[in-house]
């Protein structure tokens, strides 16, 4: 499972500004796979210059096409990747350091929004006409000989936040950033109920919750009363089932959406817990 932030800082062919903490970076998706799992440590807003994907998170899927922009909180996402056209976007990491730090200065912008904070990890942002016009405008910049200073990009930076929290369209990511503000370290439990139908190892969880392995151990523990490796089995062998009561996907599909390592694994760890294979319990949910 690729982590987005490390490839875009990674390849040479990415065009790339980075600025303080934030990282703006042309992505082109060179995915083969039409269905694959993606994930990153750091926030992100996408806007889809050429193409379309979708996002399909534990709640929902969402669609972008061109001139879309997409919040996406750190996190895993399984991405659907479509052939008929090239995929081209506009990616802007942003830390939850960053964020805490711009409303910790700024606290009164979105302040009059109230919304109830976002449990999916998906956020899709309404443009109006400035927004578009700044998304075009900071294109440019990747293709400009000289590269911008960068004051001015984090400027233009900070301007998009303000035009984005200040809209009344777009309460949702502003209840986002109150909440990342509040909080000393992202919340171990937050990130492992949206996170846990996605196969990603121990240290790529303790990543994104911004801790060492060992502290991240300790702090799972004292939420859990469990380990980590038993929660996330029974967690998602709870999952698989209710797929398996309530749809007619294919095993292989099962194991995949939950988060196992292969098919064969699932059925293994299903079998040891319930003492039936998969595929005989979805039939037997099926007569009856």
């Amino acid at each position: 499972m690729g982590n987005g932030y490390d490839t875009a800082k990674s390849n040479p062919t990415f065009k790339k500004i980075e600025v303080s903490s934030l990282m703006f970076s042309e992505y082109r998706c060179m995915e083969e796979k039409s269905i694959f799992t993606a994930w990153s440590h750091l926030n992100y807003f996408i806007y889809i210059l050429e193409g379309k994907k979708k996002w399909r998170t534990l709640e929902h899927s969402y669609m972008a096409h061109a001139n879309e922009v997409l919040f996406v909180k750190k996190g895993a996402n399984v991405i659907h990747k479509f052939f008929d056209s090239d995929f081209c976007a506009m990616v802007i990491f942003i830390p939850d350091d960053y964020i805490k730090d711009f409303i910790s200065q700024k606290p009164d912008i979105g302040s009059s929004l109230k919304t109830k904070i976002p449990s999916d990890s998906v956020i899709p942002l309404n443009l109006d006409r400035t927004l578009n016009t700044y998304f075009t405008s900071m294109v440019e910049y990747f293709f400009n000989q000289e590269k911008p200073s960068k004051y001015l990009m984090e400027i233009k930076f900070q301007e998009l936040l303000v035009n984005i929290l200040s809209l009344s369209s777009n309460p949702k990511i502003g209840s986002y950033f109150k909440q990342i503000s509040q909080d000393v370290k992202p919340s171990i439990q937050n990130i492992m109920e949206a996170n846990f139908i996605y196969n990603l190892s121990l240290d790529e969880f303790a990543r994104l919750s911004h801790r060492s392995l060992s502290t991240f151990n300790r702090d799972f523990y004292n939420v859990y009363d469990t380990s980590p490796g038993k929660w996330l089995t029974k967690k998602r062998l709870l999952h698989a089932k209710t797929l398996l009561e309530h749809t007619q996907q294919k095993i292989y599909e099962v194991a995949f959406d939950c988060g196992f390592e292969s098919p064969a694994h699932f059925t293994r760890v299903f079998k040891t817990e319930h003492g039936i294979t998969p595929l005989k319990f979805q039939k037997a949910q099926l007569s009856v």
